[in-house]
């Protein structure tokens, strides 16, 4: 079933052009400047609305993201944005409604937002989203914000829009925003293109503490956290942050001259945070000095342009009924084992010769 607009009006300044027939509708009647102008004020109820916009499907729905967000980007940059990703059962949510809280309370200009991102399922293409409900208190504070979304399917611990909402959550004034990832620990490639620094937690006297570090997870490591190391669990965790350092010896990047601490945490207890605060914050000094937190956010924007230019060809393409029949036709050869893909996707890239 398709999807509904969100009927929003134009009003944007030099902003993308917004279908005219989706003036004051039944669901929304403030117009895209005014949606705008409520998340730049930190009204909570639009920034998920905004959230909500920019994660639809529908056509005058994309027209309408484009201009909000066209709108907002003068607004955003101004965070601390912070991937947190770990093996299943590390206690992710536990951790971050426990270490969000003790932000809140320690520093009173703090503003915390998570983007937390559920797994879908193959079969029914749908996600429990049962973050938020993980994050009670958290969400209960007023300098709080907690977004579940769904992943869609999308390959690289995050969803499909999850760069858009960390935008508006910037833009809405949060300066410490977590982007949860979905947990996998093997896969988490997107995340490292949307954040300042990139936190794993990893489990103490489980005998696996290195299962969940593969090489590229070591690689994007920034800091790393033996979760639930409260005692009487310290001495194991103790254990496992030295076989972990030992690990990072071989594998750590040095390109930016950072080698990774390796920390006992709790997210139960709070056990660690103040070393945990001492940590990101001396990452965060060290990246800025060298220099190499301004160009990671330029990688990074270089990266999601070259993303939305792929998404949209291909987008592009598919209404094309003649492409579309030919990639089709293609897909089903591939599927009855004719054509194996790699030939296939060669004679869809030459089939473009001479068209684009």
């Amino acid at each position: 079933m398709a999807k509904k607009a969100l009927h929003i009006t134009k009003g944007v300044k030099n902003a993308p052009s917004v279908n005219p027939k989706l003036r004051a509708g039944k669901r929304w009647s403030r117009s895209v400047a005014e949606l705008a102008k409520d998340i730049i004020d930190g009204n909570l109820p639009a920034l998920a609305q905004g959230i909500t916009l920019v994660e639809s499907n529908a056509v005058a729905d994309k027209e309408n993201a484009r201009a909000l967000l066209h709108a907002l980007m003068p607004h955003t940059g101004s965070s601390f944005r912070i991937g947190v990703t770990g093996v299943p059962g590390v206690g992710k949510s536990t951790f971050l409604e426990s270490y969000g809280s003790a932000l809140l309370k320690s520093d009173e200009t703090a503003r915390v937002a998570v983007l937390a991102v559920d797994p879908s399922s193959e079969v029914s293409k749908g996600s429990i989203l049962g973050d938020k409900t993980r994050m009670m208190e958290l969400g209960k504070h007023e300098r709080a914000f907690i977004r579940p979304s769904s992943s869609g399917g999308n390959l690289g611990g995050v969803a499909k829009k999850t760069r858009e909402a960390l935008l508006l959550c910037e833009a809405a004034g949060f300066n410490y925003i977590f982007v949860e990832t979905v947990g996998v620990g093997q896969s988490e490639t997107l995340v490292a293109q949307l954040v300042d620094c990139f936190l794993f937690l990893a489990m103490p006297g489980t005998g696996d503490e290195l299962q969940g570090l593969k090489k590229g997870i070591m690689e994007m490591a920034d800091i790393i956290a033996i979760n639930k190391s409260e005692p009487p669990n310290t001495p194991a965790g103790e254990r496992s942050a030295l076989a972990i350092r030992s690990a990072l010896q071989l594998f750590t990047n040095k390109k930016f001259d950072w080698h990774p601490p390796v920390l006992l945490t709790s997210g139960l207890t709070g056990f660690g945070f103040n070393e945990l605060d001492t940590s990101f914050d001396r990452y965060r000094r060290h990246s800025q000095s060298k220099g190499w937190f301004d160009k990671k956010r330029k990688d990074q924007q270089e990266y999601w342009f070259e993303h939305a230019v792929r998404d949209g060809v291909f987008e592009l393409l598919r209404k094309d009924e003649d492409w579309k029949r030919d990639y089709e036709a293609l897909k089903a050869e591939v599927a009855l084992g004719n054509l194996n893909p790699f030939e296939a996707s060669a004679e869809m890239v030459k089939s473009l010769k001479g068209k684009v």
